[in-house]
């Protein structure tokens, strides 16, 4: 999972939602465009042959009901009113009403989306989840993401090689599996190479740790690439990022058993892939990085 490996805070909206105003959608006009969505639900058509394959019990019901922890920017958040935004909620939106469905977003504590949708209580979630090997013992993964480490720098910082930072200062979120897991294995090649060791500085939000990067105390940051991605989005050309490493696929997860629905969603992504909606939503919140050329399901292999 994304951001539970990582950090989420409140105080990330406030830094990287400039430029963008609260939605103007009033509650349940799921039709509605703002400067905080990629897409104008009213635009999308019906697939006839993505919502053939749904399952008799969802076609009737009429909705797609969707957990959503909305606290990691810029996968999923609240605007100024409190209504769920961000880059999957967009794409998930999207999916829901290409089959013909009405979005029924949740917002969910993290804790509570995955039994939620092992009591049928909740048709998917969203909350930066990977894929894994693990995951899919008891889940199948719509995956439409590829996510991993990344590293946000000032230009003449860009990191073009994990051994870049070899002896630097690099800004971190406390708690999170950079400083954990991540740069403990590279500061051990580092080490192998002979250079230097890192020296890591920790940070209770992204603002903090971006800012330690913009003054100059830190030679660059590392995070879930979705969050650094967007950093750079919003830094109005200050930030660069690098390539992404240890990548996995990430995307939603499903009941094991729900085959037609899996199916159907596959497929509704997919059409939104080919038709040029995924790429829009991508980057208008700067995560085009994450791309993938193909929906797949249970991809991971790790």
């Amino acid at each position: 999972m994304l951001k539970k490996t990582l950090f989420a805070t409140a105080a990330i909206a406030l830094v990287f939602t400039a430029g963008c105003s609260a939605s103007d959608a009033k509650d349940g006009d799921a039709g509605a465009a703002s400067a905080t969505t990629a897409v104008d639900l009213a635009s999308i058509e019906k697939s006839d042959a993505a919502a053939a394959l749904l399952p008799a019990d969802i076609a009737e019901r009429g909705t797609f009901v969707l957990g959503i922890d909305a606290t990691y920017p810029p996968n999923e958040f609240k605007d100024d009113a409190g209504n769920p935004i961000g880059w999957e909620v967009d794409l998930m939106n999207a999916a829901t009403v290409k089959l013909g469905l009405e979005p029924d977003n949740q917002i969910s504590k993290f804790e509570n989306i995955i039994p939620k949708i092992e009591m049928d209580k909740f048709d998917s979630g969203i909350a930066g989840y990977y894929d894994t090997v693990k995951r899919q013992e008891n889940f199948d993964m719509v995956d439409f993401f590829i996510a991993g480490n990344q590293f946000g720098s000032l230009e003449e910082n860009t990191i073009t090689s994990e051994l870049d930072i070899c002896g630097q200062k690099i800004s971190v979120p406390n708690g999170g599996s950079a400083p954990l897991y991540y740069l403990p294995e590279v500061e051990k090649r580092c080490l192998a190479e002979g250079k230097g060791k890192i020296e890591v500085m920790g940070y209770d939000t992204t603002e903090e740790m971006v800012a330690a990067v913009s003054l100059g105390r830190a030679y660059a940051f590392v995070a879930d690439s979705p969050v650094v991605s967007y950093a750079v989005k919003n830094s109005e050309g200050k930030l660069v990022g690098s390539d992404i490493y240890e990548t996995l696929p990430a995307g939603a997860p499903f009941k094991k058993g729900n085959d037609e629905l899996v199916e159907a969603f596959a497929a509704a992504m997919q059409e939104l892939h080919d038709d040029g909606t995924y790429d829009e939503i991508l980057d208008f919140w700067g995560v085009e990085a994450g791309r993938i050329d193909t929906i797949t399901v249970n991809a991971g292999t790790e």
